[in-house]
């Protein structure tokens, strides 16, 4: 199960690979970077406050996370949880998890435990300091069964009888579905994927 996880992240890995070879910085580094960055900037401003100072001009700017939860509670733009729930019995809440980067806007969605019983949704969006091209063509390349109609290309990444990923472009947003279950339904995740790619 660790090899398949492994294979329905190759979208995210294949992207950070890409922009790093462009000489752009990666969106792993760019997370802590802001991480550490949104650390000093509360630290600065509690100090400043504890201290009695109002200098409104800090040479410190706001720093906002790169990597937060969405905003407003956890609601997956992309899949709707009843969506959800038809692909994975009892599916549950979604964990959502938004990075921004230089290349790339990147939302993960998490329903269950993709190592066991879960439905993992990965979608990039990707921005004009991309590398697009090198993207998406590396991702049709894990394509091992395509997909008719599926967005501008796509197609099963892995498709076996517990573990099924459907990955595809559409404009510049890249998609990856996994779902992972005893007995997974490859037409009803390839249906759910459809109707993501008809949203965007």
């Amino acid at each position: 199960m660790r090899q398949y996880l492994s294979r329905s992240l190759l979208i995210v890995s294949v992207a950070f690979l890409s922009v790093a070879c462009s000489g752009s910085t990666t969106t792993a580094s760019t997370t802590t970077t802001a991480s550490s960055g949104a650390t000093t900037a509360t630290t600065t401003a509690t100090t400043t406050a504890s201290s009695g100072a109002t200098t409104a001009g800090s040479s410190n700017p706001a720093a906002t996370p790169t990597v937060a939860p969405a905003a407003g509670g956890d609601t997956c733009k992309f899949l709707s949880t009843s969506d959800a729930s038809a692909l994975l019995a009892n599916a549950g809440p979604v964990k959502v998890v938004v990075a921004d980067g230089p290349a790339s806007k990147l939302t993960t969605c998490t329903w269950g435990k993709i190592t066991t019983d879960g439905v993992l949704l990965i979608a990039q969006e990707l921005t004009a300091a991309a590398p697009a091209s090198d993207i998406k063509a590396a991702m049709l390349e894990s394509v091992v069964e395509t997909v008719p109609g599926l967005g501008d290309g796509g197609g099963f990444e892995t498709k076996t009888a517990d573990a099924v990923t459907v990955v595809f472009i559409k404009g510049s947003t890249l998609i990856s579905l996994s779902v992972s279950a005893t007995a997974v339904n490859a037409d009803a995740v390839v249906a759910a994927a459809k109707k993501i790619a008809a949203g965007l």
